[in-house]
């Protein structure tokens, strides 16, 4: 066969490949998502909603002596002084695509709870003052916040980790005669250890930012 001929016949594969596709398969796919699309509308499903945007600031745990979330990511230099001098490498480096809060130190206690150092070296460490020097008592870091259906008491275990880990001790936690988890508010300081050695998954008890 001449070269011609192969590219003539080349040619007719396609053509007929093309209208195979706009008379045979294109139809038959409209066929199946019309009646797909009347179902839907005759049983009320319709496709879900984009979910509302979260904002990261009430889920970040700053370190101790922040200043109120407003006024520390006005005044906070991200210059990373509150990280280095943290003993237990407990404070990291927030990344988002929002500008405000990539860079900015925050705490995660799944990986490593602020520990209450007896002299607060972060606080003293920032050159801003978007951490003021604070004295381990005085630390707020945020609330613990504690789950009875996730708690490993009420499935027939006696954890009592929260508590007998809890750097502040009885002020801020204590389990009650009931196997009932009590965090006292006025007592705890959010440090996050009670959640760090929590051994219950999802966690049991968890701190939330104030």
């Amino acid at each position: 066969m001449s070269w011609e001929g192969f590219e003539k016949r080349k040619g007719d594969r396609r053509g007929f490949f093309r209208a195979l596709v706009r008379e045979v398969v294109e139809p038959l796919a409209e066929a199946v998502e019309r009646p797909l699309e009347d179902f839907q509308q005759l049983a009320g499903i319709h496709d879900p909603p984009a979910p509302a945007p979260v904002s990261d600031q009430r889920f970040l745990l700053r370190p101790p002596g922040a200043l109120p979330e407003t006024e520390f990511l006005a005044t906070c230099m991200r210059n990373g002084r509150c990280a280095e001098v943290c003993p237990v490498q407990a404070i990291k480096f927030y990344q988002s695509d929002d500008a405000r809060l990539s860079g900015t130190p925050y705490i995660d206690p799944d990986s490593q709870a602020c520990v209450l150092c007896q002299d607060v070296p972060c606080s003293y460490a920032c050159p801003s003052g978007a951490l003021q020097s604070v004295q381990p008592e005085s630390v707020r870091i945020g609330l613990a916040e504690w789950t009875h259906d996730s708690c490993l008491r009420f499935m027939g275990q006696d954890c009592r980790d929260c508590a007998d880990k809890c750097p502040v001790g009885s002020k801020a936690i204590e389990i009650d005669a009931d196997s009932s988890v009590r965090v006292k508010a006025d007592g705890c300081t959010g440090c996050g250890v009670c959640q760090m050695h929590c051994p219950a998954y999802p966690k049991a008890i968890v701190v939330r930012p104030l």
